[in-house]
């Protein structure tokens, strides 16, 4: 049986997080050799491990910030190849604290590795996606960058309304040239990081003699918190044939959390 990605490479970047692995996997069983990007070459390489041997899995060490290496890996990977057909953006910056504990340096690395991060593996792809006449580009932004309610991931909100606009700024310029560019904002997603984002909200509500109101609530109309299966169901659409004629959007997987607005 033939699978939804046959034939396609895909790039996914943070493939070590618990969103990126699970879209490798996705990816994966679909068909699509998968090059994974990252810091942690040991994370990396569990990952990659796991895949299928149809994968072609190709670890490819990077940090975001660093153009030189983003465009080197870009490079690799068409070498590799010879195509790049999906990029998936799904790094994240691990600062959570409050407003009044955030450095001017914290905001910068929150988005020199999102914003600036997401911009510059697009920028790598786009000329060889741009020759081809095909590509999907796939941000994982997030449900802050709607709904900035959790008080320890500011700059986190900040940063992913940033993406939802490059979003749909790529998806506009390059959208003639027969690339889609699409964003996932998923609401609170059962993951190592959500704990870590709850724990800091908790701590900062019960500082303020508020402990009801810690933000980022997973309270949703569907009345569950989402899984990383979900988030990598929505890329898999948006790298597929699906959504062909799918481009701009910022996809809202977060159980009609952000409904009302």
């Amino acid at each position: 049986m033939s699978g939804m990605l046959d034939g396609k490479v895909a790039w996914v970047v943070g493939a070590a997080g618990a969103i990126g692995a699970e879209t490798c996997r996705r990816f994966a069983a679909e068909g699509a050799s998968v090059v994974l990007s990252g810091r942690n070459e040991a994370s990396l390489a569990e990952v990659a491990d796991a895949l299928p041997a149809s994968a072609r899995a190709t670890v490819s060490v990077i940090d975001v910030t660093d153009r030189p290496q983003v465009d080197a890996a870009a490079a690799d990977l068409i070498g590799k190849f010879g195509r790049i057909d999906i990029l998936v953006n799904s790094t994240t910056c691990p600062i959570f604290a409050e407003l009044d504990k955030l450095s001017d340096d914290d905001w910068m690395a929150v988005l020199d590795a999102k914003v600036l991060g997401y911009m510059r593996t697009a920028r790598a792809v786009l000329p060889h996606m741009s020759k081809q006449g095909t590509g999907s580009i796939i941000n994982v932004s997030g449900r802050g960058g709607h709904q900035p309610n959790s008080p320890s991931h500011l700059a986190g909100s900040c940063s992913n309304g940033a993406v939802n606009t490059l979003t749909k700024g790529l998806a506009n310029i390059y959208g003639p040239r027969g690339i889609r560019v699409n964003a996932i904002a998923p609401g609170p997603v059962r993951s190592p990081r959500y704990e870590v984002i709850a724990a800091a909200n908790r701590a900062i509500a019960a500082k303020s003699g508020n402990p009801e109101r810690s933000g980022s609530s997973a309270a949703n109309p569907l009345g569950e918190m989402s899984e990383v299966g979900d988030i990598a169901d929505a890329a898999l659409y948006l790298a597929s044939g699906l959504s062909g004629f799918v481009t701009g959007i910022v996809l809202q997987v977060d159980g009609g959390g952000t409904a009302s607005l």
